[in-house]
C-alpha cells in the first residue's frame, strides 16, 4: 500500500467522510467485479457493492491495520455476496446460466463448463477458487480475506481443483445449445 494510500485509510479511520469516499471510488470497479463473481447478477452485485460501502463506512472503527484496508473491505463484499446468495436461495431458487468473466484461452463452451462446475462446488471451495483464479490472491490474501488460516487455504485449493477435475471429465455440467 502507497504512503499517500495508507494515510486516506487513516483520514477516514478517524471520521473523515471525503477520504472514505475517495478510497471507495479508487476501489469501486475492483469490489464490483467481486460482488458480481458471487452473485452473478448486475443489479444484485451493485446492491452489494452499495450495502457492503455502508456496512464498511459503519465499521471502519474496526479495522485495526490501515495497510489491510482492501482486504478488509473484500472481506465484507465476500459477506455481503454470500448473504445475498441465501436470501435469493430462500426466496426462490432459480435455474440460472452463469455469466462469470472466464479464464483467457478456453472455448465458450469449455468455459460454461467450468463456470458450472465451479458452481457445484462446496460454498467453500467457490470461494478459494474465485479469489486466486479469478481475482489473482495469493494464498496468504485468500487467508486474510476470509480468515481462513493459510494451510485450509491450501488444502481447499487442491481439493477443490481436484474436485473440479473430476466433475470436468465426467460430464459438461451447462446445457449445449
Amino acid at each position: 500500500m502507497e504512503k499517500g494510500e495508507k494515510t486516506l485509510v487513516k483520514r477516514a479511520m478517524r471520521g473523515n467522510p471525503k477520504a472514505f469516499g475517495t478510497l471507495v471510488e479508487r476501489e469501486q470497479e475492483y469490489l464490483y467485479r467481486m460482488a458480481f463473481l458471487y452473485v452473478r447478477q448486475e443489479q444484485d452485485a451493485l446492491d452489494v457493492v452499495q450495502e457492503s460501502i455502508l456496512k464498511a463506512y459503519k465499521s471502519l472503527k474496526t479495522l485495526r491495520e490501515p495497510e489491510y484496508f482492501r482486504t478488509w473491505l473484500t472481506k465484507i463484499v465476500i459477506n455481503t455476496a454470500q448473504d445475498t446468495l441465501r436470501a435469493r436461495q430462500h426466496a426462490a431458487p432459480l435455474e440460472e446460466e452463469l455469466d462469470l468473466p472466464a479464464p483467457e484461452g478456453l472455448p465458450p463452451e469449455e468455459r460454461m463448463d467450468l463456470h458450472g462446475a465451479i458452481a457445484r462446488l462446496p460454498e467453500k471451495y467457490q470461494d478459494v477458487i474465485k479469489l486466486k483464479y479469478f481475482d489473482g490472491y495469493t494464498i496468504r490474501e485468500i487467508s486474510e480475506a476470509t480468515g481462513m488460516p493459510q494451510g485450509t487455504v491450501s488444502v481447499y485449493l487442491r481439493r477443490a481443483v481436484k474436485e473440479l477435475q473430476t466433475l470436468l471429465k465426467e460430464e459438461p455440467v451447462c446445457k449445449k445449445k
